[in-house]
């Protein structure tokens, strides 16, 4: 009887353990596979760091000489040969580069047409006009001509405006109450100031044009025999983005009407704004009318973050279509229909082509998604007519894109590879990025705003950041001034001069750089 139990308890005890190393087998193993599902992960988080390093150094040490595609001013980023690198599915059409032409080299006279001209006449003297040998009078053939470019450096000088005043003395000698007359005299640009309107618009020119810091201006005009510092020049400069505070704010409101706006932001270091530490990022937000505008505008405006707020508030009121990348702050702005950039999603794709193991192997997901996008492009190429765009738009452009969406849909790539990201994104934004096919007027890239912004992130490399919010304004506006200027064909010095000159006396419509009044001189061309 107890052998038989012990045989029972023995079995049960084995039993027991056959479940426990069963368990134990089952643990085992959900740990192996969540130890290899890690690796995994790990294997493919590596990768991608190794991608996106690989990615930067390209960017960094790479080639930046790149050829732009002919229709938008896009990187075109493999050559004749590399287009026709395409797997039989998806079926894409070979795109075709436009034979290559070369501008004919102009000539001195159409390049310096512009430059006042100074003859200097050499002759031989009078007694050896007559012939050496017979003694006959020589006769005039030709003018042996060369030309130099002479250069006349900058002159510095102090005007006096002497206002002269009268008084009635006979009224004075009588106890009458004197009369006093004074001559008239133009107002002085800023009060209690000895900046002219040519000086300032030196200085501006410089800072906002060349991108030469102000120590540097400091120092240039400490060679020319003037004591100027750089916080007396940091406060004109703030001066003169008061006296055009109207010019911005009618800008402003012309900006607002129009039917198609173009918008982009990039970073800015502000050192002393309040309650913020010097490190952190403030941001340079720039607007600029569409290609079918009257009225060629760029506007900036800085702002303390990135918010979509920021956007909302300066755009209030506008109703129309809006140019610019993913993000998803822009969705703030109310009554806009957002316009996608297809050079956004076609760096994406170019991106992971970088990082692939050959570089020229399109036949990849990677590549064949960059091949669809330049097709979409290449159905517009060097065609400029609306109309003929809207029809285009209407058959090959549409074709073209859900051709792209239809291959996006249907790719397999790793959701955190490069390859991934950027099919996710086009996928995500995809509602955007086929707006453009509404509007003829429409862009298929941003490019107008990332143009618009790159004068300012070329100055920022040399002044680096802003001392004061206030200095951070008045680059704003100055910048909107100046580049607009420059998309209305206007020399920008002489512009500033004129502007400054008559900023006083005429309207502010006026002065806008737009406008009738501005003499032709000003005009280039």
């Amino acid at each position: 009887m107890n052998n038989q139990r012990t045989i029972i308890e023995l079995e049960a005890q084995i039993s027991a353990l056959k479940k426990q190393l069963k368990n134990i087998a089952q643990e085992s193993k959900k740990k192996e596979e969540k130890l290899t599902f890690q690796i995994n992960e790990l294997k493919e988080e590596n990768n991608n760091l190794m991608n996106l390093l690989k990615l930067s150094k390209k960017k960094m040490f790479g080639a930046s000489a790149e050829k732009v595609a002919q229709a938008y001013g896009q990187i075109s980023l493999f050559n004749e040969q590399e287009r026709t690198v395409l797997t039989p599915e998806p079926q894409i059409e070979e795109v075709v580069i436009p034979e290559h032409t070369r501008k004919k080299k102009r000539s001195y006279d159409e390049i310096y047409k512009d430059l006042p001209v100074e003859e200097v006449v050499y002759d031989i003297p009078e007694e050896a006009k007559n012939c050496s040998k017979c003694g006959e009078p020589l006769t005039f053939l030709k003018y042996e001509t060369r030309r130099e470019i002479k250069m006349i450096p900058a002159q510095v000088k102090v005007v006096e405006h002497k206002k002269a005043v009268y008084v009635c003395k006979n009224c004075d000698k009588t106890g009458t109450e004197g009369t006093f007359v004074a001559a008239e005299a133009p107002k002085p640009l800023i009060e209690k100031s000895l900046v002219s309107a040519s000086m300032l618009s030196e200085i501006i020119n410089q800072k906002f044009c060349m991108g030469v810091p102000l120590y540097r201006l400091e120092s240039y005009f400490k060679n020319m025999q003037i004591n100027l510092t750089r916080q007396t020049m940091a406060n004109w400069i703030i001066s003169a983005s008061n006296l055009t505070k109207p010019i911005y704010d009618e800008m402003k409101k012309e900006l607002v009407s129009a039917r198609i706006i173009h918008a982009d932001e990039t970073e800015l270091e502000v050192l002393a704004e309040p309650e913020r530490r010097p490190q952190t990022k403030s941001y340079m937000w720039v607007y600029t009318t569409g290609k079918s505008e009257d009225k060629n505008i760029i506007l900036y405006d800085y702002k303390e973050g990135r918010s979509g707020k920021y956007a909302a508030e300066f755009l209030k009121g506008f109703t129309g279509y809006v140019h610019c990348d993913g993000w998803n702050g822009y969705n703030k702005v109310e009554n806009i229909k957002r316009v996608g950039c297809w050079a956004h999603a076609r760096r994406y794709f170019r991106d992971a082509i970088n990082v692939q193991t050959n570089s020229k192997d399109y036949s990849t997901v990677a590549g064949q998604g960059f091949l669809w996008i330049e097709k979409i492009f290449s159905t517009e190429d060097k065609i400029t007519d609306a109309e003929e765009i809207k029809k285009i738009r209407e058959t090959k452009g549409k074709e073209a894109v859900d051709g792209f969406f239809n291959f996006c849909e249907t790719a397999e790539a790793l959701p955190k590879s490069l390859t991934g990201k950027a099919v996710s994104y086009a996928i995500n934004q995809k509602n955007n990025l086929i707006r453009y096919l509404e509007n003829e007027n429409l862009e298929m890239t941003n490019n107008r705003a990332e143009r618009a912004v790159k004068p300012f992130v070329i100055g920022r490399k040399n002044w680096l950041f802003c001392n004061s919010p206030g200095g951070a304004t008045a680059s704003a506006r100055l910048y909107s001034i100046i580049e607009t200027a420059k998309a209305n064909n206007l020399k920008i010095y002489d512009y500033l001069v004129w502007l400054f000159e008559n900023i006083h006396i005429l309207p502010k419509t006026e002065l806008l750089p737009w406008s009738s009044k501005i003499p032709p001189n000003i005009r280039k061309g």
